[in-house]
């Protein structure tokens, strides 16, 4: 099952609504099998205090409606006062050309206007500064959080959805001056987030099922669950240090795996316009945009 945010066709110039997808591809409005699922939130809540028993009877009931819609244009799935939170090293980003482990957790968070929403024409807006991407799988929380044992941090995933993450590299470098990357994150609509939300805790995703980020079709980023260097649940413990809401994200991406045999990842992955990305989960989905020319 995936939830996601969409424009419908009817009615018109109504809000982006809460849809949702089962094992035939169609979407529903999540509306009308969750009834307090009036927004991204609360419907991830509302999934989150489901049984397994009762997730397995709302996904059969999603399978089992007619007269969906195959293919809405899908929007970030992200609520306007939500955050991410992307998780790096404090001293070591455990990159391929470091090889030592991240010290804590730590990072930084993305604002939603920063955001893209998948199938985007991302228009970088220094056209003389340079730019890179790097993939992220985001877990999504679906509960309130704050400081967590581990057992309630796992608890608290309700599902996971990818980030391609765009960094203004320039200031990046000149906000390093001051430990800040404020500015470099989160210049506006840069970087995408989608497709949709995949619900699954957990225990439900594969830890050697691999993200990985194609840049004009050759794959330039390639990591598992299994190689980070913080786990996904000890990034979610660490950060409900701030408060997590349902919606909110939790962002691990390849700046922070370790690097494996014959896998020796690259980050971050420079871009320029014309470029087309993609970043990819078997169990989540394919995130697609492209680089104005």
């Amino acid at each position: 099952m995936k939830l996601a945010l969409a424009h419908l066709p009817s009615p018109f110039l109504a809000s982006p609504r809460v849809v949702a997808s089962g094992a035939n591809g169609h979407w529903h409005e999540c509306a009308a099998l969750l009834t307090r699922a009036q927004d991204l939130p609360s419907a991830l809540a509302a999934i989150s205090a489901l049984t397994a028993a009762g997730r397995q009877r709302l996904a059969r009931a999603l399978d089992g409606m007619t007269d969906g819609i195959d293919a809405p244009p899908l929007l970030k799935p992200l609520d306007p006062d939500g955050k991410i939170l992307l998780t790096e090293g404090s001293v070591a980003l455990a990159r391929s050309n470091d090889q030592r482990p991240a010290k804590m957790v730590v990072g930084f968070s993305k604002f939603a206007t920063s955001l893209a929403d998948p199938e985007a024409a991302i228009r970088l807006g220094d056209r003389a500064a340079r730019y890179d991407v790097e993939a992220a799988l985001a877990a999504v929380i679906g509960r309130p959080a704050n400081r967590l044992s581990e057992r309630d941090a796992a608890r608290a995933i309700v599902g996971f959805t990818l980030l391609a993450e765009v960094t203004q590299r320039d200031m990046f470098e000149a906000e390093a001056r001051t430990n800040n990357s404020l500015f470099a994150k989160n210049y506006a609509g840069l970087s995408p987030l989608g497709p949709a939300i995949w619900i699954g805790g957990m225990a439900d995703l594969n830890p050697a099922a691999d993200v990985t980020l194609s840049v004009n079709g050759s794959v330039r980023q390639r990591f598992a669950p299994g190689d980070f260097a913080h786990g996904v649940t000890e990034a979610a413990r660490a950060w409900s240090r701030v408060v997590l809401a349902p919606g909110d994200m939790v962002a691990l991406g390849a700046a922070i795996c370790r690097p494996r045999p014959g896998n020796e990842v690259d980050s971050p992955i420079p871009i320029a316009p014309g470029d087309r990305i993609e970043v990819a989960h078997p169990q989540v989905g394919a995130l697609r945009a492209r680089i104005a020319a």
